[in-house]
């Protein structure tokens, strides 16, 4: 007798087993009846069993409809493969934790991956199912850290009071406008910068962007204009 079959299904078995999320194999009665080995570390905890367990225990919110057999309107197409849902799973101690899972029906349950929990039907439906746990956790450090940056540029963008004068600045503007950020904060800025038109004479406030954007409340540029400081000769021209 030729041992390729089971050659192959322990090639395909290892396979399965070496992917990074759990691969759950469910029957038209709802019941896993096939796992890899992520699907046990994820879903089974000590002195219970995963295969044998009804699927809507793990995964309550899957759609039961996507289950085959008689749980699935008639007319559904076989093969195709859901788009990745997050929802709440549940270990076998009861345990919650956030996953994404993808389903496709496989038409004959005859698969070549068979173990200790082989299964022979018509058709299954397969699921693989990633931990978002450590995912979850990071996304939420980086939308905090986008709140906090939003925050901060919403401030940057109201540094200067409606009667011009600076209300908050950090380091890095300062340093661009040869200041220290301790010696502006309270100041007007028309003195400071914007002062002096490119042919060196005086640019009165009133014709300067500030006093446009403060006047009609909308951003403009700065063109022509010395934007730094008056000391030493130095002046920053834009």
């Amino acid at each position: 007798m030729s041992s390729r079959p089971s050659r192959g299904a322990a090639r395909l078995a290892a396979v399965l087993n070496a992917l990074p999320d759990a691969l759950l194999l469910v029957n038209a009665n709802g019941t896993v009846v096939n796992t890899n080995h992520i699907a046990l570390e994820t879903f089974e905890a000590p002195g219970t069993a995963l295969v044998g367990r009804g699927l809507l225990d793990l995964l309550p919110s899957f759609d039961c409809k996507r289950i085959p057999g008689s749980m699935r309107p008639s007319g559904e197409v076989e093969g195709v493969r859901t788009k990745p849902t997050r929802m709440i799973a549940r270990r076998t101690d009861g345990i919650q934790f956030p996953v994404e899972a993808t389903s496709a029906n496989l038409e004959d349950g005859r698969t070549p991956y068979v173990n200790h929990h082989s299964y022979t039907g018509d058709e299954l439906l397969m699921l693989v199912v990633r931990d978002l746990t450590g995912t979850l956790d990071t996304e939420a450090e980086l939308a905090r850290q986008q709140r906090q940056t939003e925050m901060i540029l919403r401030a940057a963008a109201e540094g200067v009071d409606i009667e011009g004068k600076v209300v908050l600045v950090n380091p890095s503007a300062a340093q661009i406008l040869g200041y220290r950020a301790s010696d502006l904060g309270g100041q007007e800025l028309h003195p400071l910068v914007q002062h002096t038109r490119a042919d060196g004479t005086p640019l009165p406030y009133e014709e300067t962007p500030l006093a446009d954007t403060l006047r009609s409340a909308a951003s403009t540029g700065c063109g022509g204009r010395c934007c730094g400081p008056r000391t030493a000769g130095r002046c920053r021209w834009t």
